[in-house]
């Protein structure tokens, strides 16, 4: 009999118990991607794959890599990581069975699929830590929308391109209300009025508003607190770790005379009122930070990763200029304290005053930068004094509709500084204010990072449309290769999508449709309309992604020549040519009419994915009220993409149009019947300007909008070119 010790007794017990856990942690992992696959693919379409967690890929380098090869007769797909495993099955998916899954199309049959056996293995390895996503607005101008299915959709979307770190906040707000009620004294009515409503959330989040869009309904807290926990969940599942929104020092405008506790008033905000803030550096900093962590962990659980933006888009600091620096490292202790030894502070530098560098005093290895505008404003980010920087690319502002991205920039730009030494390149970022357009600038950044030769454009475009399609297509590659180099070719540092002026309120000469923005053309408007006309020529079938394309290409085509139309009119108008200046109106007002029609025949193209969308997460919910789908829509959705705000902010402080949204049922109802109005009132505003009318149809138009496309893109876009732009 073999004689043992209690030593090694105990070892073998451990050896086990090692053992068991490792095989319950690589069971959950293999239900994880068994049920990753399912979503994306139908049910079963796990089967069709072989799948393996395999930390051994890394042990030469120490980066995260994966594996394509074959197994059983079954593509295989291991990882280094979850995050690894995910990423290569997108990998597969777009380059050897020539799948595309994006927002607008974001499930697919891999069931009956046919999926290629990849000839001889591939490995692909990145040592980039941090794959980012998310900026606070794009919370509120895309995702206040989103169902719980839809951030399933979303969540599949991030692990399918390699995201591991996103911003999460939803439920700060079901935070903040347990957090003012239970531990400062305030009524439930009292913190609603300090709480944003849904649409409004990420400039509450950010200290430059308080209330708008409320008062959050008692429901609404339940829901995101639910939401919240099944998001975080969901991504920890797939390997993904959220970025939590941390404490900066936002409080109430009414903490001091509710506490007793002294706030510094912020002022203003574009024509709101800003939340207060507290000094950092005061004894009461640390037990309301504290107070915060608390009910934050409550309501999302414990986070590694932090996101904390003091002092956003400018701050009352006087009471503590003298001492910045320790305010920065006050609100450092305070997350230190509440999540210690392995959290980091995630900022954002957007827009910094020379005071806000102090932020780089934290301890190195416990900050992230992310440098938000990189495509934009390339700079060195060796002024990061050695701190993990993010390279962000932010292709969108606002939400606005239009084609818009920098793929050469992009390209250029991101390996130019992973090829620097000057700077401590950690990741690698996309920064929306909005989201659901461009999906090309999104699946070009993060596969950038798995790269190790800088990728040649047209290649990469080539690559891009067949996988886009289903099928190699040379009129499809050609008109992809001219909106790269066209209207996916930004220079300078343009915010968003160069603007439709059809959307904009109604003038004789537009240069921009928000306050922001901007209109002038970058490009040769004649290689879109080449593109549109090549997508035609190419006969592919009227997929999802086909006809997604041919609705942007042809939408994009026929807002640019609203310029040139606009301009023919002003022409007509200033040499007294009566009759070219009608005929000229008149087709202007039928185009805006022309492209509603093309825009109502693909669903992601419709109001009425907005307007019923934000209604949804009502349905979503039981005791819910047709007062609560009105709330969501009118006072949320709709206020958001028309006059942002009330009066004072809408036109002193500019955001009015900050988003619109270049939608069919949306033109034909509100753009096309401003610019009716202004042309039958001999070109001059209504008297007391536009609000008036845009208010009214954002709290008082009764249409529900559908959601269901009409007609045929293909037949549409056809028509509609050859009107407009006839072939020789």
């Amino acid at each position: 009999m073999l004689h043992m010790t209690n030593k090694s007794i105990h070892h073998i017990i451990i050896a086990a118990i090692t053992a068991l856990a490792a095989a319950l942690h690589a069971n959950a992992h293999e239900k994880s991607i068994a049920a990753f696959l399912d979503r994306i693919g139908g049910e079963g379409a796990s089967e069709r794959f072989v799948t393996a967690l395999d930390p051994s890929l890394s042990a030469n380098t120490g980066h995260e890599c994966f594996t394509i090869s074959s197994s059983d007769g079954k593509p295989s797909i291991s990882g280094s990581t979850l995050s690894a495993i995910t990423t290569g099955i997108g990998w597969y998916l777009n380059h050897y069975a020539h799948i595309n899954l994006t927002w607008n199309n974001p499930r697919t049959d891999l069931v009956s699929a046919i999926l290629p056996l990849p000839s001889e293995p591939l490995t692909h390895c990145t040592g980039i830590d941090y794959r980012y996503y998310l900026n606070y607005c794009t919370f509120s101008y895309s995702m206040s929308t989103f169902t719980w299915d839809r951030w399933q959709q979303e969540i599949d979307w991030m692990a399918l391109h390699g995201i591991n770190t996103p911003l999460q906040i939803v439920g700060l707000d079901t935070v903040w209300k347990r957090m003012l009620t239970s531990d400062y004294g305030y009524t439930p009515e009292e913190a609603d009025a300090f709480i944003a409503g849904p649409c409004f959330q990420a400039w509450w989040g950010m200290n430059n508003l308080e209330g708008w869009g409320g008062p959050n309904p008692e429901w609404w807290y339940e829901r995101q607190e639910a939401l919240a926990r099944n998001i975080i969940a969901r991504e920890r599942e797939l390997g993904i770790e959220p970025v939590l929104p941390g404490f900066a020092g936002t409080v109430p405008s009414t903490f001091t005379e509710k506490t007793g506790i002294a706030s510094l008033n912020q002022g203003g905000w574009c024509g709101f009122v800003r939340p207060d803030l507290l000094d950092p550096t005061s004894e009461a900093f640390p037990d309301v930070a504290a107070s915060y962590y608390r009910h934050l962990e409550q309501v999302m659980g414990p986070g590694r990763y932090y996101s904390m933006d003091p002092f956003h888009e400018g701050a009352n600091i006087s009471a503590f200029r003298d001492k910045i620096s320790d305010a920065y490292l006050s609100i450092y202790n305070a997350m230190d304290a509440a999540a210690p030894d392995s959290s980091k502070w995630v900022i954002q530098q957007w827009q910094w005053a020379p005071y806000q560098y102090n932020a780089l005093l934290v301890p190195q290895g416990r900050l992230v930068v992310l440098d938000l505008f990189s495509d934009g404003q390339p700079r060195n980010l060796n002024r990061y004094r050695g701190h993990e920087t993010v390279w962000c690319s932010l292709p969108n502002f606002g939400a606005r509709t239009g084609m818009s991205g920098r793929l050469a920039t992009t390209i250029d730009s991101f390996f130019a500084t992973a090829e620097s030494d000057s700077c401590n390149l950690r990741g690698i970022g996309a920064t929306p204010e909005g989201i659901e357009q461009t999906p090309v600038a999104y699946d070009l950044l993060f596969e950038l990072p798995w790269l190790e030769v800088k990728p040649d454009l047209d290649e990469w475009i080539a690559s891009y449309s067949t996988a886009r399609y289903g099928e190699p297509n040379a009129a499809a590659a050609d008109a992809w290769k001219l909106l790269a180099h066209g209207p996916y070719n930004c220079p300078g540092a343009l915010q968003g999508p160069h603007e439709a002026i059809i959307c904009a309120r109604p003038a004789l000469e537009i240069n921009s449709v928000s306050t922001w923005g901007g209109s002038e053309l970058f490009y040769d408007p004649a290689d879109v309309v080449k593109a549109a006309y090549l997508l035609l020529d190419s006969q592919l079938p009227e997929s999802a992604n086909y006809s997604y394309d041919l609705t942007d290409v042809t939408r994009q085509a026929l807002t640019d020549y609203s310029k040139t139309l606009l301009a023919d009119i002003r022409a007509a108008h200033e040499a007294g040519d009566s009759a070219a200046f009608n005929s000229l109106r008149d087709r202007f007002l039928q185009l805006i009419l022309d492209i509603d029609e093309l825009l109502c025949t693909n669903p992601d193209f419709i109001i009425g994915r907005w307007t019923e969308g934000v209604r949804a997460i009502a349905d979503e919910w039981p005791g819910t009220s047709d007062a609560d789908r009105e709330w969501l829509e009118k006072n949320n959705a709709r206020t958001l993409i028309t006059t942002w705000g009330p009066q004072i902010p809408a036109e002193q402080g500019g955001l009015r149009d900050y988003s619109y949204r270049e939608t069919g049922g949306m033109l034909r109802d509100f753009y096309h019947r401003r610019w009716k109005e202004w042309f039958d009132r001999g070109m001059t505003d209504p008297e007391g300007g536009w609000f008036g009318m845009e208010w009214d149809w954002a709290h008082n138009n009764t249409t529900r909008y559908p959601t269901i496309p009409t007609g045929s893109t293909t037949e549409v876009a056809s028509r509609l070119l050859n009107k407009y732009f006839p072939r020789p």
